[in-house]
């Protein structure tokens, strides 16, 4: 019996030192990450009431070590300290020791709880769980150092079409600045490189009749598409130069422009359907694909047009139509968003302030958001919407036009990809036309 239990006891004893072997075993063999990456970088500030730290996105570069905020915090933003909030390759201690090095000399080992001078912060070095690896990352917080909603303009030329001309209007294409002009007897053309707007050949289009309505003036798909509203027949060009009809089913009487999300074409327009105004969507007006009838007061003639696309947003996708005349030779008064939806060419119309006429006014997109050039009181303004058109309202003093430029209607406005704003012409407050260029640019976007 004795026997019988000393055997058993010898077998617990045995498996208890098994046991604690092979705990020390897996101890020894520990492997410490060595890692020493940042992974996650934000900032919080008790004095940040307004929250714009905790929403700024840092971009953590890697390769040359470095930690920024792509996008400048507002001008004359400032907080005295800062929380840091960095992540590592995992939550639980990655790091075994972050030092900070703050202007002009002082350096130390961080803890969580530390406020930190951000301004002062230039460097942040990691050592990993090993112990040993190290990773150093330049820090730069970068705020805007003046205001970067000033409009700043410059007058380009002058005098640049004839003396006497009925109607001009000014596109962007393949690189180029293209002005045609009505001389009242038949149309012609001149043209620049894009990046100037300074050097200009005249040329006449080939085929192009004197009837064009020019304000219908469209590219698309690597054409340039115009009306003849009156004969309700388009024109078509492809380099600018030689133009030439396209046969199309039924009466066109208006252009608006490339509809974001088309199902049947990506061009809307307005055609005479046994005489009904229709919307049609078609790709080079060879093929016209009617939809719905178009609705009353809309403008289809001497409207300006913007297409709308947020590349974020599925339903953020139309074209905002102002200013022009209706079917009934009105004036159009509103703004208009057209959008298809199942199938259908759908419209709202745009809040905007009741002192604000957009008789003549000129759309254009901007810094992500619709402008518009308006007049009031005697000469130009602009407004724009913060809500991609649904509302409108005054831009700030920062965003007035310099003092020489001239009042204007029905001018052509053209973004470039440097975010210039190009403005062609126009008609004068005397009811002339203007041959001047002015361009301008947000200060944000001066040393992008």
């Amino acid at each position: 019996m004795i026997s019988k239990y000393f055997s058993r006891l010898l077998v617990l004893v045995i498996n208890l030192l098994l046991i604690s072997s092979c705990l020390n075993s897996t101890n020894d063999k520990v492997e410490y990450s060595p890692d020493a990456q940042i992974y996650a970088f934000s900032l919080s500030s008790k004095t940040d009431t307004s929250n714009l730290l905790s929403a700024t996105k840092f971009t953590i570069d890697q390769i040359n070590g470095k930690i920024f905020n792509q996008e400048p915090l507002p001008f004359q933003f400032g907080v005295d300290s800062v929380v840091l909030n960095i992540t590592g390759v995992s939550t639980y201690s990655p790091f075994t020791q972050v030092q900070l090095r703050l202007d002009p000399d002082s350096t130390y080992n961080w803890i969580r709880s530390d406020s930190v001078a951000v301004s002062r912060l230039n460097q942040i070095t990691t050592t990993a769980a090993d112990g040993k690896t190290k990773k150093r990352y330049d820090f730069e917080l970068n705020i805007y150092q003046q205001d970067p909603y000033i409009l700043t303009w410059e007058h380009i030329n002058t005098g640049y079409l004839p003396a006497s001309i009925a109607s001009q209007q000014t596109i962007a294409f393949k690189n180029r600045f293209i002005t045609y002009f009505n001389t009242g007897t038949a149309i012609q053309a001149i043209s620049s490189d894009s990046s100037s707007g300074t050097n200009w050949t005249a040329f006449n289009p080939a085929g192009m009749p004197n009837t064009l309505l020019l304000s219908s003036l469209v590219t698309a798909n690597d054409f340039v598409f115009g009306l003849d509203a009156t004969a309700g027949t388009v024109y078509c060009s492809a380099d600018g130069v030689n133009w030439s009809q396209v046969i199309t089913s039924h009466p066109v009487k208006a252009i608006y422009g490339e509809l974001p999300l088309a199902t049947k074409g990506n061009i809307l327009i307005a055609i005479d359907l046994d005489g009904t105004l229709t919307f049609a969507e078609t790709d080079n007006f060879t093929v016209l694909n009617p939809m719905n009838k178009v609705p009353a007061n809309i403008p289809v003639k001497d409207f300006s047009a913007s297409r709308v696309d947020i590349p974020t947003s599925y339903s953020i996708k139309y074209i905002i139509l102002s200013g022009g005349t209706t079917k009934d030779n009105t004036n159009n008064t509103d703004i208009w968003i057209l959008q298809e939806k199942d199938g259908i060419i759908t419209h709202i119309l745009s809040r905007k302030p009741t002192t604000i006429t957009v008789n003549g006014s000129s759309l254009f997109f901007y810094d992500n958001k619709p402008y518009m050039m308006i007049t009031s009181s005697g000469r130009n303004a602009l407004i724009y919407s913060e809500n991609f058109g649904l509302d409108w309202k005054m831009a700030a003093e920062n965003q007035t036009f310099p003092a020489g430029f001239n009042q204007r209607t029905n001018a052509s406005v053209i973004i470039d990809a440097a975010n210039y704003i190009w403005i062609f012409g126009g008609i004068s407050a005397t009811q002339t036309q203007l041959a001047d260029i002015w361009r301008g640019r947000l200060n944000k976007f001066v040393n992008n």
